[in-house]
């Protein structure tokens, strides 16, 4: 008897709902820093192992990265598919973005295209690539530049936030580290002598906060100062800024990034400091695929009864890959509670049955997707070719 594809995904995906849930509450209740993954690596690869999953470990330079792979039996000439697990938690709030169910998602859609592939005979392979380190410089960047992606086809994910799409725009995002160099001297007796590194940092906050004004309404600007001085008697000789900035578009943040640099020079000079700006990472804007994006939202709105949400916020470095892949960065609603990323209110919500339900039916939707691809040339065709004309009126090749 011939068994739907969509109930394959959707046994596959049931039938591990415990084991996910367990994972996703031992990722989200010991929450790990970019790069500190070692617990929730080890959940993941020990689950995939435990299902006879072939993993490969410290990926890229990368000890909590890991590839975990399926070849069809019916060979490997088909298309080679890809989903991406994120794990990595924020600092103080813990999974305020809940990378805890990204990295169950992941997992429950190579389960299910693998027993798709299984049990339909069809060709290619399928792999889980396990992505540290997306909150602080874009692991996935440091594995593309290492070659781990090389050969797939087709690469998707899914994202937690307060509505869904499957065609979101995110934002481009520059994280630089600002550095102010001055001279320290005794603050009562002696404060002419000094050069306070932390009014230049005062100043470059301050300044930055006055350039808002003339920023388009989607330009975003944030930072911190990390170090500010030691003792409050002393005039700090070092001061340290952390600093982002965004735009919707890659050549509006290049103008974006001249004026901050700008604002950065004029605070050294200012106080008589020397300055130092070293750029930490840049996240390109996420670019869906449209076919596969308008095929997600049409299955999502058939559960959430309203139309997708396709608001711009937020940054990541799976946006970098959708600019060399065909791809799709799936947003599903976390709980229907409104509440933002990033937030005390989001990390709860990601701990709820609630969250775990609505992750594992945006998993089977990304699942139907894939597996439409492999099994629809037509569709497959339609896919590629809204890819190419992307590529080409955004100037790529």
């Amino acid at each position: 008897m011939l068994v739907p594809i969509d109930s394959i995904i959707a046994g596959a995906i049931d039938g591990a709902s415990a084991d996910l849930r367990k994972i996703s509450l031992a990722i989200h209740d010991n929450p790990e820093l970019s790069l500190e993954e070692e617990n929730s690596c080890r959940v993941l690869v020990d689950y995939l192992e435990s299902k006879g999953f072939k993993v490969e470990r410290n990926i890229a330079g990368l000890q909590t990265a890991f590839i975990s792979t399926y070849a069809s039996p019916a060979g490997r000439h088909g298309l080679h598919v890809g989903f991406c697990s994120e794990y990595d938690a924020l600092p103080g709030i813990g999974h305020g973005c809940g990378h805890n169910l990204i990295a169950i998602s992941g997992v429950a859609m190579l389960l299910a295209v693998s027993q798709v592939m299984e049990k339909c005979r069809i060709p290619g392979t399928v792999r889980l690539f396990g992505t540290p380190a997306e909150e602080a410089f874009g692991g996935k960047i440091t594995m593309y530049d290492k070659g781990a992606f090389d050969g797939t086809d087709l690469l998707l994910m899914l994202h937690p936030a307060p509505g869904y799409t499957g065609q979101w725009h995110s934002q481009c995002c520059l994280s630089m580290e600002v550095e102010y160099f001055g001279k320290s001297s005794h603050a009562a007796m002696a404060p002419w002598d000094g050069i306070n590194a932390g009014t230049a940092a005062n100043i470059a906050l301050l300044t930055m906060g006055a350039l808002r004004e003339q920023l388009k309404p989607d330009w975003r600007s944030h930072g911190i100062i990390t170090n500010g001085g030691q003792a409050v008697n002393i005039i700090p000789d070092y001061s340290q800024i952390k600093y982002t900035i965004r735009t919707s578009w890659t050549d509006e943040l290049a103008v974006l990034r001249e004026r901050t640099l700008r604002v950065f020079e004029s605070a050294a000079l200012a106080t008589g400091c020397t300055h130092k700006v070293t750029e930490e990472f840049m996240y390109l804007d996420n670019l869906d695929n449209p076919v596969l994006g308008q095929l997600y939202e049409e299955i999502m709105e058939s559960e959430y009864h309203r139309p997708p949400e396709r608001g711009v916020g937020g940054s990541t470095d799976f946006g970098n890959l959708s600019h060399k892949f065909i791809s799709l960065h799936g947003m599903y609603d976390l709980a229907g509670t409104r509440v933002p990323n990033h937030s005390a209110e989001f990390t709860s919500d990601a701990r709820t049955e609630e969250a775990h339900t609505r992750t594992l039916f945006a998993a089977k939707t990304v699942a139907r997707i894939a597996a439409r691809c492999l099994v629809d040339g037509g569709f497959w065709e339609q896919v590629k070719r809204a890819h190419e004309e992307r590529q080409h009126s955004s100037g790529k090749t």
